[in-house]
């Protein structure tokens, strides 16, 4: 396995060359050999693919300078730039891998990543998993354990179990069946069990105020 490893090394493949360059008798001082190694994480079917053939870092680059320009527009071509994430995927994930970029950096060069739809795609680049699907089968599955922990902790004395009461009597006054109410609910609860700040995560709104606070969220989106 080791003279096949090597071989893929000197042959450039990615996922291999990424590791190399460690320390060695031909190079004495380099990182230790089990330093900062770099491989897939569970489920990360795609971690370092190799450039799309007939393209390379320059044509890409270019490619992602278009998608910055047209993110900058009003009427943006969401197909456009949804082609242009597809085949410039290599190239983003040689960035995230091996220049370990801050997140502001990364953010300002690939800023088309951050939209809803394209953290699916990448998500689904990544794994060949559906976000959404993956996401609310697991919510469903262990929403009666939590809805049980949260009539628990509701019913003991405190800031944190008054929240959760108030979260429970809300779900109960509305339709239980629902299944929209029910994840609502559940994932609601999750930031008061572990008493953490929920400001930045959930945004609520009166009534007759949903209408424009969705807009603003669609337009933060953008």
């Amino acid at each position: 396995m080791g003279n096949y490893r090597s071989k893929l090394r000197r042959a450039g493949w990615p996922e291999v060359a990424v590791n190399g360059g460690k320390r060695s008798r031909s190079s004495p001082d380099g990182e230790p050999s089990r330093a900062n190694i770099k491989r897939p994480r569970r489920a990360e079917i795609n971690f370092l693919p190799n450039y799309p053939q007939g393209l390379d870092a320059t044509s890409l680059e270019a490619l992602r300078q278009e998608m910055v320009e047209e993110l900058k527009k009003t009427e943006k071509d969401l197909m456009m730039i949804n082609h242009h994430m597809q085949r410039t995927f290599a190239l983003r994930r040689q960035e995230i891998v091996q220049s370990s970029l801050p997140i502001e950096d990364f953010k300002s060069r690939w800023p088309a990543l951050f939209l809803e739809a394209q953290v699916y795609a990448e998500f689904h680049r990544i794994t060949n998993q559906n976000l959404p699907q993956t996401f609310f089968s697991s919510l469903n599955k262990y929403t009666p354990q939590l809805l049980s922990l949260y009539k628990t902790k509701a019913g003991k004395s405190g800031a944190t179990a008054d929240k959760m009461a108030a979260i429970l009597n809300d779900y109960e006054e509305k339709d239980k069946n629902g299944i929209c109410t029910v994840r609502t609910a559940v994932l609601a609860g999750l930031p008061v069990y572990f008493k953490e700040d929920a400001s930045e995560v959930f945004r609520t709104s009166k009534e007759e105020e949903l209408d424009q606070a969705w807009r603003v969220q669609c337009q933060s989106q953008l």
